[in-house]
């Protein structure tokens, strides 16, 4: 099992790790990334970002609040990078290079290792992507009955 901790108190030691040319494995809380990130069983392996991002890559990254992220960069504009987490419609404007700490390099699904080459992965990048699907999906799961909602 894994131990839960306070990002910030570790985003330094997060820092050296990657800096050193490690990875380091991080278990995300909360639903902003659902269905593809489920707190308590999927996990996410971090690595040194590599300049510059690209549409789609899912990154840990620092608001200016302290806050600390894992979103999916799902654009970019003159203030920087737009980023949206897979269970939201909100867009989040101005993520620069600089309140990025940590790229995801592949995802363990409780313990099915999964890389961003994967082809169910890919599938699911590919339709997730369009805001309109995610509504329909959201809409769906409402109005039809569901013996075993996601948690």
């Amino acid at each position: 099992m894994h131990s839960e901790f306070i990002l910030k108190e570790y985003a330094d030691i997060i820092c050296e790790v990657l800096e050193s040319g490690g990875v380091f494995r991080m278990y995300p809380k909360g639903t902003s990334m659902l269905p593809l990130l489920r707190y308590q069983k999927d996990s996410v392996v971090l690595a040194l970002p590599q300049m510059p991002l690209k549409k789609g890559e899912i990154i840990l990254y620092k608001r200016g609040n302290g806050q600390y992220v894992l979103h999916r960069i799902v654009g970019k504009d003159e203030a920087g990078y737009i980023c949206c987490g897979d269970n939201q419609t909100t867009l989040e404007h101005g993520i620069t290079e600089e309140n990025v700490i940590a790229v995801v390099e592949s995802i363990y699904r409780k313990e099915k290792h999964i890389t961003k080459k994967n082809f169910g992965y890919r599938c699911y990048w590919f339709f997730w992507q369009c805001l309109f699907i995610r509504r329909v999906v959201w809409k769906l799961g409402k109005i039809l009955p569901v013996k075993n909602k996601m948690r």
